[in-house]
């Protein structure tokens, strides 16, 4: 039976590892970003927690159209001069009481106050439900930018690394030269200078691609220490609009039509002017219907006991009642009684219980009419309130849209100014490389001297470094173009 359980353990882990292993290697795509951090980035869920929030209370507004029912009891006793509630009497006997009651209230009409209330609520949901669109689109738009981000400094690292080797290869030959007497010193130690430069050139460009990822997985809400690998897919098969074929006023049009904070504004709008109108209904009468149902029980905590005496003379004190016939007497008997108190046990407190909550059962119904008269101007300050709200509401439309309108068209300008700046980057590096081919030919048969020839590779260096940093602005400027026009993100 142990080897049987020392077997399924090793072959349970077996089975584990490749499963552990396959979780692990799997690599993130901007898709799988984007999806990770919608389901957990912190503000994604602070906004959808609002909009819960939100839904109850548009939930509780509607419910409170049905009438209310509450049920009401009390449970006591008294001691000394008290209200017996069966007989409405005072006694000073100790009692022990019970109260019961059942009451229900419908409003009839409150001049639309309520309705208005319900509308208010629900345009505040919709605002918030389309905030969290809202808070989504903010997000992959930063993921995004990030991860383009993350695939430039690897692709910055590539290069440098290139040229790394590069160095090497050029100091390494010109090492060997040097030793055999072809090429002064001055040469080697130029070279050796330059592939120092370049190795620590390298490791700034690895530690800025960790940093950058690390930036990345918080905005995913991703562990620091969690394995974190990019899926990097080559910059020229990034889908691109031709900016050439849209103009910036077409943008505007789409985002005016598909940009959740529009849409967000517009229901605040709407919230805020139903709120007005429900404030205004309250300064007018409300009219309520309403039912009760109660009873009451009483009984109290001791009790007598009557036991028959039988017929007696009816005695007075120190006399006797009797009537004179002739020289007799005829002595007067009556039924006599005698009471004995005693305290009453817990199960006979109930007694009757049934039978007193019948007897005094009692129903009530009938309308209620509530007319606000003076309450301190708050039913009038809530009404002004409501109405600047209103205005507050309006200029954030107007200056959300004229915001809008000037970032559709920075960004469209933006794009436009990275498009030509790549393709002149591009010409930039096919004349450097063109000049550095040349360079290296001359240096390689001693035309030339290292100091020219490390100048060329800088040139290379850079004009490389300048085009990927041009190509991956303009692909970023051509998605948030993408992202106004309601496109979401493409990558």
């Amino acid at each position: 039976m142990r080897k049987l359980l020392c077997c399924l353990v090793v072959f349970a882990t077996l089975m584990a590892n490749p499963i552990a292993n396959a979780q692990t290697n799997v690599k993130w795509d901007l898709r799988r970003c984007v999806e990770y951090a919608l389901t957990n980035n912190v503000s994604v869920r602070q906004a959808d927690i609002q909009a819960r929030l939100s839904a109850i209370t548009l939930k509780q507004s509607r419910l409170q159209q049905i009438p209310s029912l509450n049920f009401s009891g009390n449970h006591g006793f008294s001691f000394g001069r008290s209200l017996d509630y069966t007989t409405n009497t005072y006694t000073d006997n100790n009692s022990m009481y019970q109260r019961l009651g059942l009451n229900t209230e419908v409003n009839l009409f409150n001049w639309n106050s309520q309705k208005n209330t319900i509308k208010s609520n629900d345009y505040n949901y919709q605002a918030d439900a389309a905030a969290v669109d809202k808070a989504k689109n903010d997000i992959a738009l930063n993921v995004a930018r990030q991860y383009l981000l993350v695939l430039l400094d690897m692709e910055q690292a590539e290069v440098t690394g290139i040229q790394l080797k590069q160095s090497q290869a050029q100091y390494q030959n010109t090492r060997k030269q040097v030793d055999a007497g072809a090429l002064p010193e001055l040469n080697a130690a130029e070279l050796e200078a330059q592939v120092a430069r370049d190795s620590a050139n390298l490791i700034t460009a690895q530690t800025q691609i960790e940093v950058d990822k690390l930036t990345l997985k918080a905005l995913i809400n991703l562990p620091a220490d969690a394995v974190f690998e990019l899926d990097v897919p080559p910059v020229e098969q990034i889908p691109v609009d031709n900016i050439l074929e849209i103009s910036p006023a077409t943008i505007y049009d789409l985002a005016i039509r598909s940009q959740p904070q529009i849409r967000v504004n517009n229901l605040r709008l709407q919230a805020a002017q139903k709120n007005y109108e429900a404030a205004r209904g309250r300064q007018y009468p409300t009219i309520s219907l309403f039912g009760q149902l109660n009873s009451n029980y009483n009984t109290f905590l001791k009790g007598a006991e009557i036991k028959d005496l039988g017929y007696l003379p009816n005695n007075i004190p120190n006399a006797e009642v009797f009537t004179l016939s002739g020289t007799g007497r005829n002595y007067v008997y009556t039924k006599q009684y005698q009471e004995y108190p005693f305290q009453k046990s817990f199960s006979q407190l109930w007694n009757g219980y049934g039978t007193l909550l019948k007897n005094n059962f009692g129903q009530g119904i009938g309308i209620g009419l509530s007319i606000p008269i003076f309450n301190g101007w708050s039913a009038r300050a809530n009404i002004e309130r409501a109405k600047w709200d209103i205005k507050s509401k309006e200029l954030v439309i107007e200056q959300d849209t004229l915001q809008l309108k000037q970032d559709v068209y920075t960004a469209f300008n933006q794009a436009l100014g990275s498009f030509h700046t790549f393709n002149a980057r591009q010409k930039e590096v096919a004349t450097a490389e063109r000049s550095f081919d040349l360079a290296s030919k001359r240096y390689d048969i001693g035309a030339m001297q290292t100091i020219e020839w490390l100048t060329n590779q800088s040139n290379l260096y850079n004009a490389r470094i300048n085009t990927l940093i041009a190509q991956y602005d303009y692909v970023f400027k051509m998605k948030v173009l993408e992202f106004y026009k309601g496109q979401g993100i493409r990558l």
